[in-house]
């Protein structure tokens, strides 16, 4: 990755890190790269160390792209650049450089996590605070221990505003990426049941989410899903000011209300104020609905809000649509969750008047539950009454099951090991009027079925 940033010079990246200067020192850098092959102005090489590769063997690549200087694990002194800084460990040095980069700046941070919705919930927040403040946001869903200090490294002096999206599978990594950021403001979506497999309930998902707020400013606010039965606990909890935004739960501090679905974009109100968002589904009501009272908190206007929510697009791998010879495809194939394709099929009862037809790839990190979430979305397709079922790979055979048990026409549910095999059935029944959902887990690569159609 590549990330220009502000000046710094090699003593402010020696202070950051702890580490020692090997060489040079009158130098300063506009750039900082983790990929030997791309490099910015008088760039910073940091080589990161994984697995299966060690960016150590690159070093004479990461010259001739036009670094001027790099960091190692090593110590050894290499011909051809500006400077050289020994360090403990390179990828906690890209933190600590991203945390000292941070506090540089006079500008306000909103953090964001949960299990479902945290991309589309960023992009909801930075586009309705783009309507006023120069804003910056977390890129794709770059949001682990490399891809958040990049974030940081895209704010700069004219920056106003700064939308930092937070992953994680395990207990520690939002600590660790909520102190490098430091937000002014944090957000939860929803306490689902991704990566469960790690974090054993959704207590324990709960608890790794909460993480956030230990990097939040005195005087902030959390903003809350009232919706969500864990995160209800929380009132009246923090030290925080607290926000909680809901549909359901009537004693949220923010409705949405009136709520009208349509193909391919939602209408609601919040208190007596109507809004639109050009995406199917209740469950980005939620999205929106968080979007609005954070810019309310920045002093947004209505207006500026509904311009800002209306001005979201998607990125083409979630809840796109796309129109293939008169049948719509709901592509939203980047990644699932037991929640997030309950929702989906949800949203592909209302894409057309059609025969609806679901295609369910397995669901990653649910460990010792994984056949019991599969099958509770099984019962779900049955219990919504679409028309046909298509599933690929192991765990998603327990959708298929449990949809035959609740009721699903055994003949029009299949079952397929790859997604060639999809593919050619796809090809083979679509028709003109029918609409297709297309979903799994991000290591099932299910776009491949949506680029081949």
């Amino acid at each position: 990755m590549l990330g220009n940033i502000e000046k710094i010079s090699v003593s402010e990246i020696v202070r950051a890190t702890g580490g020692t200067l090997i060489f040079g020192e009158n130098e300063s850098v506009r750039s900082i790269s983790t990929d030997s092959r791309e490099t910015g102005e008088n760039c910073l090489y940091i080589p990161l160390k994984g697995e299966r590769f060690d960016g150590h063997s690159f070093f004479d690549g990461a010259l001739k792209s036009g670094a001027i200087g790099y960091l190692t694990q090593n110590g050894e002194k290499l011909d051809g650049y500006k400077f050289g800084i020994k360090v403990a460990d390179t990828k906690k040095a890209l933190g600590d450089i991203a945390k000292y980069y941070r506090q540089k700046f006079d500008v306000s941070v909103v953090a964001l996590t949960g299990s479902v919705g945290k991309t589309t919930t960023k992009e909801f927040v930075a586009s309705v605070l783009s309507a006023r403040f120069n804003t910056v946001k977390t890129q794709a869903n770059y949001n682990n221990d490399i891809g958040l200090p990049f974030t940081v490294f895209s704010i700069n002096s004219k920056t106003e505003i700064a939308v930092v999206e937070m992953g994680m599978s395990n207990f520690g990594e939002i600590s660790y990426l909520t102190n490098i950021a430091r937000p002014d403001n944090a957000i939860i979506t929803n306490i689902g049941t991704s990566h469960i497999e790690f974090l054993k309930s959704r207590e324990g998902i709960l608890k790794a989410k909460c993480e956030i707020f230990e990097g939040l400013k005195n005087g902030g606010t959390a903003f809350l899903n009232g919706d969500d039965d864990l995160l209800q606990t929380l009132s009246g909890k923090l030290e925080f000011n607290t926000v909680f935004f809901g549909i359901d739960n009537k004693n949220c501090d923010l409705l949405a209300e009136n709520i009208k679905l349509y193909p391919e974009h939602t209408e609601f109100e919040i208190s007596g104020e109507k809004f639109k968002i050009n995406l199917p589904g209740r469950h980005n009501v939620y999205n929106a609905l968080c979007a609005y009272a954070v810019g309310k908190l920045y002093g947004m206007t209505d207006e500026e809000i509904r311009n800002g929510l209306l001005n979201y697009k998607s990125d083409g791998i979630r809840q796109s649509i796309i129109d293939i010879n008169g049948a719509k495809i709901l592509n939203d194939c980047y990644n699932s969750s037991p929640q997030a394709a309950k929702s989906a099929i949800d949203v592909l009862k209302t894409l057309s008047n059609g025969r609806k037809i679901a295609v369910l790839g397995d669901m990653a990190e649910l460990g010792e539950m994984s056949e019991k979430y599969h099958r509770e979305v099984g019962a779900h397709f049955a219990e919504e009454k679409c028309d046909i079922l298509v599933t690929v790979g192991s765990m998603a055979r327990f959708i298929a099951d449990e949809a035959k048990k609740c009721g699903a026409d055994e003949k029009n549910v299949h079952s397929f090991d790859n997604n060639t095999e999809v593919c050619a059935f796809l090809k083979g029944n679509l028709q003109k009027g029918d609409a297709v959902l297309i979903k799994g887990s991000h290591c099932m690569k299910m776009d491949e079925i949506s680029k081949n159609l």
